[in-house]
């Protein structure tokens, strides 16, 4: 919880200061005053007022922020100031000024992606394990220890790109089209797919066509125990290396598993390697209902197993090429939101897609987990999704005030106020459903 909500506010600290700086920056570059610059809303915890008598603020709510520009819509504008309003602008450097906060976002996501090439990028290479039962891998004849090295004719690595990869083609129907190296033999392998998850709310594109990683052996050695579990309570602790059950020997963790789940409220004779000595223990797993089913289980967790190294790969680039990956890698996934959003507009995938800010919170405490590599690669993708959003057609947001001043621009003139402020109000009443809709999806997810 810690690590989400710092995460939340850290990232969106970043995000909107990035975002805001270039709406100030392209106002100030076009002779606008700028009067307040706020990263916050409410009671001011800093601030500051410059040579130009802007003020810099950061408050306490971090859900967002603004830019607030001298304008007589505003209030009354002393006569040697006129010519630095907002309203008194050309429709071209309004324009330039409600972009420059998108395009700002975007900006940063590249060079963001492009610290994270630099620093270099781990994933696990797209060599798979046995294929889900029934699905619709095994039915098309993918392979354990096939590699998968393209996606419709676009080349993957890791599943990292494979997941990108696959997300292009949700809510579409027809075949997923595969190429696999299979012991030195390019092989193509058809995936037939029909409105391909369009009605999931937390879609894992792999998985649901029964594509996993060949996952590393997992030796039965307990990482970690559930305080007052039965684990806990007949005597394991951690580094157990679990070696037989009832005189059973016990080759990996699936295997102690399945044991301990077959075995509710039974008494176990349990052989471990402890410190290097060998025990025996008795244990008796607690019962519990799983979908119907009695269940035994004992809260003991898995010891953490490494990759092997020809399972990973690390993609790491010097500046100049990292800087054109990060630019292709914003370009990609511009590209992925946009069709995932017409696709939403269009019916084609469930709005149940639409992640609020729990969601981002999950996603901000995952990455916060995951080390320094994974919290930019996070940046990068809320700064694009942010960026997005607010060139939405919607008038209270950026992508709404330019096709208003490009109206303007045709008309020659102003819209007047009160088509203004219905435009205003209708945009307000279509971001806060946007956002109920979004809290919804959340709670939805987290049930």
């Amino acid at each position: 919880m810690f690590n989400s909500v710092f995460g939340l506010i850290i990232a969106l600290g970043i995000l909107v200061t990035i975002h805001e700086y270039g709406h100030f920056w392209v106002a100030r570059r076009n002779g606008v005053k700028v009067l307040r610059f706020s990263v916050g809303f409410g009671q001011p915890i800093w601030r500051k007022i410059d040579k130009h008598g802007t003020e810099f603020v950061v408050a306490w709510i971090p859900l967002g922020g603004y830019v607030k520009m001298l304008d007589e819509r505003e209030g009354d504008v002393p006569e040697n100031l006129k010519d630095q309003a907002f309203n008194t602008k050309r429709p071209g450097q309004k324009i330039a000024i409600a972009l420059a906060g998108p395009v700002a976002n975007f900006l940063f996501a590249i060079v963001a992606f492009a610290l994270m090439f630099m620093i270099g990028v781990r994933d696990v290479a797209t060599i798979v394990g046995e294929p889900i039962a029934g699905s619709v891998a095994q039915e098309a004849g993918l392979q354990a220890n096939d590699r998968i090295i393209a996606v419709d004719g676009e080349a993957v690595d890791g599943f990292s790109e494979l997941s990108l990869a696959l997300a292009s083609r949700v809510g579409e129907s027809g075949q997923i089209e595969l190429q696999v190296d299979r012991k030195g033999q390019i092989q193509p392998v058809s995936l037939p797919i029909q409105r391909w998850l369009a009605s999931e709310q937390s879609p894992r594109m792999a998985r649901s066509l029964g594509i996993t990683p060949l996952y590393p052996s997992q030796p039965a050695i307990i990482g970690g125990l559930l305080e007052g579990g039965a684990a806990q309570r007949d005597g394991l602790l951690a580094k157990d290396k679990v070696t037989q059950v009832n005189g059973v020997d016990i080759e990996d963790w699936s295997q102690w598993v399945n044991i301990i789940q077959s075995s509710p409220e039974q008494t176990l004779t349990v052989g471990i390697i402890r410190n290097g000595g060998t025990q025996q223990l008795l244990l008796t797993p607690d019962a519990r209902e799983v979908e119907g089913e009695v269940q035994g289980y004992i809260g003991a967790a898995a010891a953490p197993v490494a990759w092997p190294e020809e399972q990973l790969i690390v993609n790491r680039y010097m500046p100049w090429t990292a800087l054109y990956k990060g630019a292709l890698e914003t370009k990609n996934m511009v590209s992925l939101s946009l069709g995932m959003l017409w696709k939403m507009v269009s019916g084609q995938i469930s709005l149940k897609q639409i992640g609020g800010p729990i969601a981002m919170a999950q996603m901000a405490g995952t990455s916060v987990e995951s080390g320094f590599e994974a919290f930019i690669a996070f940046l990068a993708l809320i700064s694009i999704s942010l960026g997005i959003m607010n060139l939405l057609p919607v008038p209270i947001l950026d992508g709404g005030h330019v096709i208003m001043h490009a109206l303007e621009a045709v008309r020659k003139k102003e819209l007047s106020e009160r088509a203004q402020m219905i435009s205003m109000q209708i945009g307000l009443m279509l971001l806060i459903s946007l956002m109920a809709l979004a809290f919804f999806n959340d709670i939805g997810r987290l049930m």
